[in-house]
Formats: structure tokens, C-alpha cells, sequence
């Protein structure tokens, strides 16, 4: 399977290694038609942005290299984390609205909001790593978190769902569905396996894939999505960034 863009990278803004002129310019030349930089929100810790009003700085920037690059269509979205057992998101309503793009995900060193919500999301999720009882909780509140957020937020992208936070991967993808939202396959990770996107395609989720790049290298890095979409029977009609005979880009203005 062959894909129009990349829809999840991250640059120096975040914890990235690349400029976004950088990871442009290797989308550029790999071929792809379209590709988005999506940065970490404030709230993960040592690796998200400075502040919130970054991501406008950055989609300023990506609107001028867009002038000068007119054969590749440039994203602004972030990579937000949830912040409350609420579902909420460190990225406020105004900038959702001002990107192109919002990915949310559940990340295990996301600072909460409210004190009450740390050992929730951050430490039984560390004790579910050697204790059965705790990941029994673990799953349920992440799962609940996740659709929270979902119902909540304007999200387009789930990203790496159930990495190193596990979930119930139908009830996600129901609500995934449900709020037409993409259920991402992420390259970056190998995640989620075989047996979880089969589980998702039987809810009938729309997959997309992204390389969840930090480096250069890694831009349009598609491999494992193409190869774990094959091993599901997947068709590139259930995958919003999957080549298909005259189709370019995954979104339009």
C-alpha cells in the first residue's frame, strides 16, 4: 500500500531533532504530497512546547515554506495531551480551532491538571506494568479517558492508541466512529499490533498512518502500516491517507 502524506511529525518546537524547514524539505523529497508537523502539547513533560501560542508561530512559519514549496501541502496541528480523567486536553478551544489538525493521545508523563488525576493517569499506569489487578484499572480508565476526550474535543487523530497506556481497543473504536475520528496506525512505534487493528477495522474505524517522525530519517517512514494493513485485508478505502487513482491529499481547505 502506497500513501499520499504523513500526518504526524514533530520538530525542534517539541522534542523533534529537525527544523520544520528540515522536515519539509525531507517530505519534499520523498515524494510525498502532503504532510503535517504536529508537536507535543505544553503539558509533556521535558517534551512539548513552550507554550500553547507556539502552534500559531508554527503555522505562520509552515504557511510562508508552503509559498515556497507549492508542490507539498503543510499541516499546522498538534499532538495534545489529556490532562484530566475528563478528557481534557492541554491545548485550548481557540487554537484546536486555528489548526489544521488536532491528534490527541494519552501519554503516561502528561502533567494532569488537578492533583487528584495523578495517580490515575500517570502512576497506576506505571504499577499496571508489574500488576494485574492495577491494569484491570489501568485499561478501564484509560479507555473512559480517551472517549472523553473524544466526545469532547474536535479531534481528528487518536494517536498511537493503547501505546505504553492500554485500552480497550473496540470500545475506542466504536467512539472513534462514532465522533469520526481516525484510529492511527503509527510507524514510529510499531503500534498497535495486528490483533488490535483487525479489532478496530471490525468496528469499522477509518485508519490512517503516520510515521510519528522526530527525525529526518523518518519522514514517510510508512512500512509497518502498509504491511499491517495488508496482513488485516484492509483496503486503501479505509485508510484516509492511503494512494488511491486521483486522490492527493488527505484533507481540504
Amino acid at each position: 500500500m502506497k500513501f499520499t502524506g504523513d500526518y504526524h511529525m514533530h520538530s525542534t518546537y517539541s522534542d523533534g531533532r529537525a527544523s520544520l524547514a528540515e522536515m519539509v524539505d525531507s517530505a519534499r523529497r520523498k515524494g510525498l504530497k502532503a504532510a503535517a508537523i504536529t508537536d507535543h502539547g505544553p503539558r509533556n513533560i521535558r517534551t512539548g512546547v513552550r507554550n500553547a501560542a507556539q502552534f500559531l508561530k508554527i503555522k505562520a512559519e509552515l504557511q510562508e515554506l508552503n509559498k515556497e514549496y507549492p508542490d507539498i501541502k503543510l499541516w499546522a496541528g498538534c499532538e495534545a495531551d489529556i490532562v484530566g480523567l475528563d478528557g481534557e486536553i492541554d491545548v485550548p478551544p481557540e487554537i484546536c480551532q486555528a489548526l489544521d489538525l488536532v491528534i490527541v493521545g494519552l501519554h503516561p508523563f502528561a502533567r494532569p491538571n488537578k492533583p487528584a488525576d495523578i495517580w490515575p493517569l500517570n502512576g497506576r499506569n506505571q504499577a499496571a506494568r508489574i500488576s494485574q489487578s492495577q491494569r484491570r484499572k489501568v485499561i478501564n480508565t484509560n479507555t473512559k479517558t480517551l472517549i472523553a476526550a473524544m466526545d469532547k474535543h474536535p479531534v481528528d487523530i487518536i494517536s498511537h492508541p493503547g501505546l505504553g497506556m492500554p485500552i480497550e481497543t473496540r470500545e475506542v473504536a466504536r467512539a472513534c466512529v462514532r465522533n469520526d475520528v481516525m484510529f492511527e496506525i503509527n510507524c514510529g512505534h510499531h503500534f498497535p499490533s495486528l490483533d488490535a487493528v483487525l479489532a478496530a477495522a471490525q468496528e469499522g474505524v477509518q485508519f490512517i498512518v503516520d510515521s510519528d517522525a522526530h527525525f529526518i530519517e523518518s519522514v514517510g517512514k510508512l512500512t509497518y502500516g502498509s504491511g499491517v494493513l495488508e496482513q488485516a485485508g484492509i483496503p486503501p478505502e479505509r485508510v484516509a491517507n492511503a494512494w488511491q487513482e486521483g486522490k492527493e491529499v488527505l484533507w481540504e481547505n
